[in-house]
């Protein structure tokens, strides 16, 4: 009993990790995105424009 609450306790923490490395990694591109833009003003003004678009704006 005591093995099963350990490995279930285990896939737990690994599913906890798994969780912050993708929200890490959506940060991550999302701030590129916007750093990106000082160096590329005419991508982010397309990404903004994608953005208006996709949210109906």
């Amino acid at each position: 009993m005591l093995e099963k609450i350990k490995e279930a306790a285990k896939s737990s923490s690994r599913k906890t990790f798994m969780r912050h490395v993708i929200f890490y990694g959506f940060i991550l591109i999302a701030l590129l995105l916007i750093f990106a833009g000082y160096y590329g003003p005419d991508m982010m003004i397309a990404v903004t424009n994608q953005v208006w678009a996709l949210c109906g704006w």
